[in-house]
């Protein structure tokens, strides 16, 4: 686990009059309770992180702040004056703004045009220079340089969430919700981000920081709230509570099953599994996402590709399944060329996939659980046996606790986390030969990520899997790896044991 530096802070429980207070705030979905009578206060110049497992209502809590959900029941103040907000623009004109872990952001704009777009959907204009000037004022003051003028696809994934940050502060934010907005930066760029907030919040701003990850918000936030299942658990102070004390809140005895030790390195088996040469793949945008990269993975063995977004790894994991073209080289599948073979033919050879964007590329968000399982050939074959099916469902939900009113609830219903659930547990299933993941972890809360990594080097070791895993989370990779692969602007750029691998040195290659 990553080594908490905790952030000054100048915040004091003296200023006792909310900015923004939700007071006895309730949501229902069908068949579930999202909140349940739920008071939460954002005091002027603090970092307030919202934590929770996946499904206790966070999401929920700051899409109702930002006008996406009405409340059932309650009533929300701004500065001590009861406001509905039933919009976005709404909750902009109260100072309200949100950014989320997944830039909303037009690629083929430069920054400067994506900002004065965003300006003009809520009513408000800026000349563009004006706006030039700002970005570059506020990316040097950051340390993370950024083009007004450049083209949006260029830019790295801190530069992008630098960019929606921006286009918050000129919108006219003065409470930014953070929603897992910067939990997948790398740490040294993470740290840029702390200062940049602390600044904003010493200035009269105020931050709500959801994320799922403990040490983030015991770094950088004045106060803490804990949901549990759509309820308040409590809010304390970060500097009266260590993580142990945060983990207990959130999980109770579950809290036990949490720990960041490194997994036992795997056995490889003398057989590849996969093998990667001289892949060239395409971006988005005409030019290739991944330049002559090699790599190995053989039964048995968990290999882990750490880099920032978009230096080639979701283009390179695309191509393995079958869902991108390679434009040159070979992939091997037990030393059978699969290379633009179809993702359909790929995966009836027992290959699970596990997408970080489960809505587009891993579940029908209009279907229940069981039918999401039996759409996989590897689950059903020729005759879908719904008993069958039924019992395999209920096994996966009470396995992985997914909060759900039943198998035959669709799957638009559940929280994101919950969604996820859904997915990494049938990939996990069907993956008989090999496992190949982006970002598996994302957005699962601590207990189910490391019961996930656990499954997955049970699958490799005992069952010999191959498993190739990209993440941008290190903590996962560093956990779970028994090789790890550095990807830098579409190549390897270093390779190393797992469990010696130097995790400055790894950062250092994934920044040059």
């Amino acid at each position: 686990m990553t080594e908490s530096k905790a952030y000054n802070s100048n915040f004091s429980l003296k200023i006792n009059t909310p900015i923004v207070s939700v007071k006895n705030i309730s949501k229902r979905f069908p068949g579930a309770v999202a909140l349940d009578n739920v008071n939460f206060d954002i005091l002027e110049g603090e970092v307030h992180a919202l934590l929770g497992e996946n499904g206790a209502g966070k999401s929920t809590l700051v899409k109702i702040l930002y006008g996406i959900y009405s409340p059932d029941k309650g009533e929300i103040y701004v500065r001590g004056r009861r406001v509905r907000i039933n919009s976005p623009k709404d909750a902009i004109k109260h100072g309200i703004v949100m950014v989320s872990q997944i830039p909303q952001i037009i690629d083929r704009l430069t920054v400067a045009e994506n900002i004065i777009l965003g300006l003009e959907k809520y009513g408000l204009t800026s000349r563009i220079s004006e706006v030039r000037d700002f970005i570059k004022v506020k990316s040097k003051e950051v340390g993370i340089a950024v083009d007004p003028d450049i083209e949006v696809w260029k830019l790295s994934y801190t530069q992008k969430q630098l960019v929606e940050i921006l286009r918050a502060l000129l919108i006219g934010a003065r409470i930014l919700l953070l929603d897992e907005a910067i939990t997948f930066l790398p740490l040294i760029e993470k740290r840029k981000f702390y200062k940049f907030i602390r600044n904003f919040v010493d200035e009269g701003g105020s931050v709500v920081l959801i994320t799922h990850k403990i040490y983030e918000a015991m770094d950088i936030a004045d106060r803490i709230t804990v949901l549990r299942q759509g309820r308040v658990v409590g809010t304390v102070r970060r500097d009266e509570v260590s993580p142990d004390d945060v983990r207990k809140m959130m999980f109770a005895e579950k809290s036990a099953q949490i720990t960041y030790e490194r997994l036992p390195t795997s056995k490889p088996r003398d057989v590849v599994a996969l093998e990667i040469r001289d892949l060239w793949v395409m971006g988005d945008y005409g030019v290739h996402a991944v330049k002559g990269v090699n790599l190995t993975v053989k039964a048995g063995e968990v290999v882990g590709i750490a880099g920032i977004a978009g230096n080639g790894q979701k283009e390179l994991i695309q191509a393995v399944i079958g869902l991108r073209k390679v434009e040159k080289g070979n992939i091997m599948l037990y030393s059978e060329d699969v290379t633009n073979k179809g993702v359909a033919k790929i995966r009836v050879k027992g290959v699970g996939y596990i997408p970080d964007q489960p809505a587009r590329f891993g579940v029908s968000l209009d279907n229940n659980i069981e039918e999401n399982l039996a759409m996989l050939p590897a689950i059903t074959r020729r005759i879908i046996k719904w008993g069958a099916v039924r019992e395999l469902a209920r096994k996966l939900i009470n396995e992985f606790n997914i909060l759900t009113p039943s198998s035959k609830a669709p799957v638009k219903l559940l929280s994101g986390g919950n969604i996820m659930k859904v997915l990494v547990s049938r990939e996990l299933f069907v993956a008989k030969r090999l496992l190949v993941a982006y970002n598996p972890t994302r957005t699962l809360d601590e207990v189910t990520a490391i019961m996930v990594r656990k499954i997955i080097k049970e699958k490799a070791a005992k069952d010999g899997v191959g498993v190739l895993i990209a993440s941008e989370d290190l903590d996962e990779i560093f956990q779970i790896a028994d090789t790890i692969a550095v990807m830098n602007s579409g190549k390897i750029v270093g390779t190393f044991p797992g469990d010696k691998a130097n995790r400055d040195e790894v950062e250092r290659l994934m920044v040059m």
